[in-house]
């Protein structure tokens, strides 16, 4: 004996039941509705709704906050209206407080029963779908590939600054050199800045290493550097471009008193270095800087460090009494 068409429908029936927690059939151009199947968890929900309007400001007022403005957008019956004339359902998913208190994750779906498959007409099918424990395994696997990602970020990170450092003295070696000489031009051109280049070279370091051994010239090369990066302009990169050479370079406004102070701090830090160190001997650098805007078309400072050496080198004619 077959099964009746009676009880296939109701088959059919009791199985689109238990698919979802809600079930409404809604005319949108009357604003009335009607429940097909309401399960007790989400009871609420329909508490005091007269009307469909009724219904969604509910729904809505029962939606976590972060998802509130979506769903309120999503239920405007104007919107439905336009939507459901161009398409036969629409669906989002949203986090929605059940009578208990608790925000599960449901899929809100609106479904066109005016004709099968087709769009048009205001008659539609209102259903809340239960999807908190698949969408809670998929946002725990999207935070561990997150996770995931940001380690493999971090340890490239790492590896850059490691590849573009010069490892005894921190500043930039010259593969940082090539990279932020892009960016800074870059900053300079975009910002109406001018472009700040220091040239600075150690007074007597061959003296250092020939006299008092290599370890000096590294204990030389060290405080330089560091005096180098304490005083360098906001934003400037700091480059060890030779043995004991060195390179600032930075977008600054061409206004800026930047420069000066910067020549000021590095004199007055490696003053106090030296009077700080018992050491027979006196550590100190020479340098010279340009602040100048850029030239259109200028892809390197090349002219511009010339320009800065010359003036590092007649300071070096005063200061340093064992230059080569």
């Amino acid at each position: 004996m077959g099964i009746s068409e009676k009880e296939i429908k109701q088959n059919v029936g009791n199985a689109v039941r238990s698919l979802y927690q809600m079930i409404l059939a809604v005319n949108i151009d009357e604003g009335s509705y009607s429940i097909i199947d309401l399960n007790p968890e989400v009871r609420n929900i329909c508490e005091d709704a007269a009307g469909f309007r009724e219904f969604c400001n509910t729904l809505c007022i029962n939606a976590h906050p972060e998802d509130r403005d979506a769903l309120i957008r999503f239920t405007d019956p104007e919107s439905l209206r336009k939507w459901l004339s161009e398409r036969v359902y629409i669906s989002m998913e949203c986090r929605i407080r059940h009578t208990d208190r608790s925000y599960f994750w449901s899929e809100v779906i609106i479904c066109n029963s005016t004709r099968e498959d087709k769009s048009g007409g205001s008659e539609c099918l209102f259903l809340i779908h239960d999807i908190h424990e698949r969408k809670s395994a998929e946002l725990k696997r999207e935070a561990k590939t997150r996770m995931q990602v940001m380690d493999l970020q971090d340890r490239y990170d790492a590896l850059f600054v490691e590849n573009m450092t010069d490892q005894q003295t921190g500043c930039y070696n010259r593969k940082g050199m090539k990279y932020y000489t892009d960016i800074v031009l870059r900053e300079a051109y975009e910002s109406g800045k001018y472009l700040f280049v220091c040239v600075t070279d150690l007074n007597g370091l061959k003296y250092l290493n020939d006299t008092y051994g290599h370890a000096a010239g590294d204990e030389a090369i060290a405080a330089v550097s560091s005096e180098l990066l304490k005083a360098a302009p906001e934003g400037a990169k700091t480059v060890r471009t030779g043995g004991d050479e060195f390179l600032i370079m930075a977008a600054i406004d061409k206004d800026s008193r930047e420069p000066e102070e910067m020549g000021e701090e590095i004199d007055r830090g490696l003053k106090q270095y030296n009077a700080s160190h018992s050491n027979p001997y006196m550590i100190g650098a020479s340098y010279g800087w340009v602040l100048l805007p850029p030239k259109e078309g200028m892809t390197d400072l090349d002219e511009y460090i010339a320009l800065a050496d010359e003036k590092m080198y007649r300071m070096k004619e005063q200061r340093d009494d064992h230059r080569r």
